[in-house]
């Protein structure tokens, strides 16, 4: 029984050294471009999409929600010289950003500003975040009543998820004052402990058992 102890320590280090501390691309920072790096510089992200990248719009929120790491200078990116919003007008017709890892990415959440329900809560806007060519599909629910000078700030956590692509857009439902659109905030994603560490965890646990074993034979 011991040694099956001292071995699940050492796997439970390993497994709580992997869930790092979370990490965001921040879209809603003035000087975050449609280009970058994560991860001390290993990984590198680019963003495209159905027409001009903007994300110069001052976030126009009453309060800055707390919680997620973003620093709401901005309403984040959207599609368009003058607009500041991923917009869809029908299913035919619709707006996209995509962002693209150089080598997968552990991401494990996604955010949005100006996301709105219809005042007599008939409608809502839904933003969605298609992970790797489609599957799986995550979709951010609006929550903020429109014209409430509320942000529309919606974000989604979940398990970490290795990311090459993720596609944003915008359903076809809205907030009755419009076309359905909302804004591309933020991307969370884990920091990987570094294989030097997991390295010394594993024969740290590896040790522990092997000790435990020779108690044993000199008993």
């Amino acid at each position: 029984m011991n040694w099956c102890t001292s071995a699940l320590a050492g796997l439970a280090l390993m497994v709580g050294a992997s869930a790092a501390d979370a990490n965001v691309i921040d879209f809603t920072n003035a000087g975050t471009g449609t280009s970058g790096t994560i991860l001390n510089g290993s990984v590198s992200w680019t963003m495209d999409a159905s027409g001009y990248l903007n994300n110069t719009q001052a976030f126009d929120g009453n309060s800055a929600p707390s919680g997620s790491g973003l620093s709401f200078q901005t309403d984040g990116y959207g599609v368009g010289m003058h607009d500041d919003e991923i917009t869809t007008v029908n299913s035919n017709e619709f707006e996209w950003i995509r962002v693209t890892f150089s080598a997968p990415v552990m991401v494990n959440a996604i955010y949005f500003l100006d996301l709105f329900q219809a005042s007599d809560g008939s409608s809502q806007e839904i933003g969605v975040a298609s992970i790797n060519g489609g599957y799986p599909i995550i979709s951010l629910y609006a929550n903020d009543i429109a014209g409430s000078g509320a942000a529309g700030f919606v974000g989604a956590s979940f398990a970490a998820i290795a990311v090459t692509e993720i596609f944003f857009t915008v359903l076809s439902s809205n907030d009755n004052l419009g076309f359905a659109d909302g804004a591309l905030a933020g991307i969370g994603f884990v920091a990987p402990v570094p294989l030097p560490a997991a390295g010394l965890l594993l024969l740290g646990g590896l040790g522990g058992l092997a000790a435990v074993r020779r108690r044993r034979k000199a008993a």
